[in-house]
C-alpha cells in the first residue's frame, strides 16, 4: 500500500507540473494526450487513496467532497464560458484552479502517511471522531447519496441503452467522463460516512456500485478509438484523400481530433471580434407584422486573407424545434468563436418562430420573435437575411461567392432547406442567388420532423432531402447514434437520397452514446471530433 501511496504522489506532481505546461505552452498532441490520461488515472487514484484513508480524515472527506462537488463546478463553468458570445477566453479561470487545486489536495492526500488498516482499522479513526456527530445527519447524509447513486444508475443506464428520456439526455454522454469520477467520489463518500466493513455486504454493494458507474460512464471513451478510424474512413471517401494534409503547419487548426486536457481545462479562443442584435428586418404587415429579426456577426481581427478561411462565409442558424431557441449562447457561440478566429466571417442568424406549444416547455421567446410561422416563412426569412448578406458583404468583408450553411436540429433542418432551396435554383423568390453554397453542415438535422410540431410548409422544404440533385453542395453532417429526439435514420435517408442523385459527397460523422445536442460541451469529446472535420471540410471547399 505504501508503494502505491509513493507512487500516487509523484503522478500528482507530474500532474501539477504538466498542467502548468499544458496551460502555458503548446506540447505535442501524442504527448498531450499521453498527459490527459495519465490525469485520469491520477484523478481516479486520489479517489482511491482518499477511500482507503490517511492519518488525517479530514483530509480524505474534503478531498471526496471537492472531487464530486467540483468536478460539478468545472463542467457547468467550462460550459458557460464556452457558450457567451463575449467570453473572449473561452476558458474557465475557476474551473483550472479547481482542478489545480484537486491535484495538489491529492498530493496531500497521497503524501501524508497513511495507516495500514484491517477491514476493521479503516474506520477506526472515524468511529474516534464520530462519536460527537448528530446521527440523524449522518443518516440524512447516507440517504442523500445513496438517492445520488441511483439517479446516477439512472443515467449510466440511459448511456447504455439509449432509452428516451426527452431533453435530460443533453446533459449524460458528453459530460460522462466528470460522471464516472463524480460518482466514483459519491460511492467513497457513502463508504465513508455509513461506516460499513468493506468486506460486508453493504461495503461490497457500494464498493461495486462505484466501480460500476466508473466503468460504465467511461464507455463513451473507450469508444474514441473506433469513433476516429469510422469518422476518418467515412470522410475520406466522401472527399478523398486531400484533407490529410490540411492544417499540418497551421496552429490555428486541431492537430487532432482528441484532446483530454482539453476536455478538463476547456479549450480556449483565438482572438476575434463580435458584433451582436444587428437588426436585418422588420416586419410591417401580414403575419409579419411586429417581427424583428437580428443577427450577431464574429470576424476576424487581422486581415482574413492571412488566415485559413480567407473571408469565407459561414451562416449558422440555431434550433429549438421551431418554436424556440435564439441565436447568441442558445446557437452554441464558441463554433462562432472558433471560425471567426480562423479567417471566417460567421453570421448567426434568427428566424421567425412558430407560436405554438413550446419544444422547451419552459423557454421564454421574446415576443418580437414569434408568430404564426410556417416552414416556408422561416425559410423566406432566412432569404430576406440572403438578400441582406448580398447587400451589404463588403461590410463585413464577407466573401458571398464562399458560403457554409450550418445548424442544429431545426436548425439543421432549415440549413438544409436554405442550402438546397439556393442550389435548385427553384426558390429564387425566397433565397437570394447572389449566395453561392460551397458546403452544408447539418447537425443532427430534423427534415421532415415539422409535422410532429404541426408546423407545415412546402414538401420540399418541409424535407429538404427532396431537394437533392447530383451536383448539390457537398455536406457534412453530425448525428449521435442515442439520439431520441432525431432518430439517426432522418441523417442516414439524407444521406441516401444524395447518393440515389448520384452523389457522394457527403459523409455522416456518427458519434457513439451520443444523444441530442451532444456537441453543447464544446471541449468534449464529440464536439472536438466533428470541429476537427468540419474546419477541414470548410478550408477543403472554400
Amino acid at each position: 500500500m505504501k508503494v502505491f501511496f509513493k507512487f500516487l504522489f509523484i503522478m500528482n506532481i507530474v500532474s501539477v507540473l504538466l498542467s502548468i505546461l499544458y496551460l502555458v505552452f503548446p506540447i505535442g498532441t501524442v504527448y498531450l494526450n499521453g498527459y490527459g490520461l495519465l490525469l485520469i488515472v491520477t484523478l481516479t487514484g486520489n479517489i482511491i487513496a482518499s477511500v482507503i484513508g490517511s492519518q488525517s480524515i479530514k483530509i480524505d472527506y474534503t478531498y471526496l467532497i471537492l472531487s464530486g462537488v467540483g468536478l460539478i463546478a468545472v463542467m457547468l463553468l467550462n460550459t458557460v464560458a464556452s457558450l457567451s458570445p463575449t467570453n473572449a477566453s473561452s476558458r474557465s479561470i475557476l474551473s483550472i484552479g479547481i482542478l489545480f487545486l484537486m491535484i495538489i489536495l491529492g498530493a496531500i492526500v497521497t503524501r501524508t502517511p497513511h495507516i495500514k488498516r484491517s477491514t476493521r482499522g479503516l474506520f477506526l479513526a472515524q468511529r474516534q471522531s464520530e462519536k460527537k456527530t448528530n446521527k440523524v445527519i449522518r443518516i440524512i447524509l447516507i440517504l442523500l447519496l445513496s438517492i445520488v447513486l441511483l439517479i446516477g444508475a439512472f443515467l449510466a443506464f440511459v448511456i447504455v441503452t439509449g432509452i428516451d428520456v426527452g431533453l435530460v439526455q443533453v446533459v449524460i454522454s458528453q459530460y460522462s467522463l466528470f460522471y464516472s469520477l463524480i460518482f466514483l467520489s459519491i460511492a467513497g463518500l457513502l463508504l465513508k460516512i455509513s461506516k460499513v466493513k468493506l468486506r460486508s455486504i453493504i461495503g461490497v454493494l457500494i464498493s461495486f456500485s462505484g466501480i460500476s458507474l466508473f466503468v460504465l460512464f467511461n464507455l463513451p471513451l473507450f469508444t474514441i478509438p473506433s469513433l476516429l478510424n469510422e469518422s476518418e474512413t467515412n470522410y475520406t471517401e466522401a472527399f478523398g484523400e486531400e484533407w490529410k494534409t490540411i492544417g499540418e503547419d497551421d496552429s490555428l487548426f486541431m492537430s487532432s481530433p482528441i484532446s483530454i486536457p482539453g476536455y478538463f481545462f476547456g479549450i480556449p479562443s483565438t482572438d476575434y471580434n463580435v458584433t451582436e442584435d444587428i437588426l436585418f428586418y422588420e416586419g410591417t404587415e401580414g403575419v409579419d407584422e411586429g417581427l424583428e429579426l437580428r443577427f450577431d456577426v464574429y470576424t476576424p481581427t487581422v486581415d482574413a486573407a492571412q488566415l485559413p478561411g480567407e473571408g469565407s462565409t459561414l451562416i449558422r442558424i440555431h434550433g429549438g424545434g421551431w418554436n424556440s431557441g435564439s441565436k447568441g449562447a442558445e446557437n452554441f457561440a464558441q463554433v462562432n468563436k472558433y471560425f471567426a478566429a480562423q479567417g471566417y466571417v460567421v453570421f448567426d442568424v434568427q428566424y421567425g418562430l412558430n407560436d405554438q406549444e413550446q419544444f422547451v416547455e419552459f423557454a421564454t421567446v421574446p415576443d418580437e420573435v414569434s408568430g404564426n410561422f410556417s416552414i416556408d416563412d422561416m425559410v423566406r426569412h432566412l432569404g430576406i437575411f440572403s438578400t441582406y448578406l448580398a447587400d451589404h458583404h463588403e461590410e463585413y468583408s464577407a466573401n458571398i461567392d464562399s458560403v457554409f450553411v450550418s445548424g442544429g436540429s431545426a436548425g439543421g433542418h432549415l440549413a438544409n432547406a436554405l442550402a438546397l432551396g439556393l442550389s435548385s435554383g427553384e426558390y429564387t423568390a425566397l433565397l437570394d442567388d447572389r449566395l453561392t453554397v460551397n458546403g452544408i453542415i447539418p447537425i443532427y438535422p430534423a427534415n421532415g420532423l415539422a409535422g410532429y410540431q404541426d408546423i407545415t410548409g412546402e414538401d420540399e422544404l418541409v424535407d429538404p432531402a427532396l431537394l437533392v440533385e447530383e451536383d448539390s453542395p457537398p455536406a457534412l453532417v453530425y448525428q449521435g447514434q442515442h439520439d431520441t429526439i432525431v432518430d439517426p435514420r432522418v441523417a442516414e435517408n439524407f444521406k441516401a437520397a444524395y447518393l440515389e442523385n448520384g452523389n457522394t459527397e457527403i459523409a455522416i460523422i456518427r458519434m457513439p452514446y451520443g444523444e441530442h445536442a451532444s456537441d453543447l460541451y464544446f471541449p468534449g469529446f464529440y464536439s472536438q471530433t466533428f470541429i476537427y472535420y468540419m474546419e477541414r471540410f470548410m478550408y477543403q471547399y472554400k
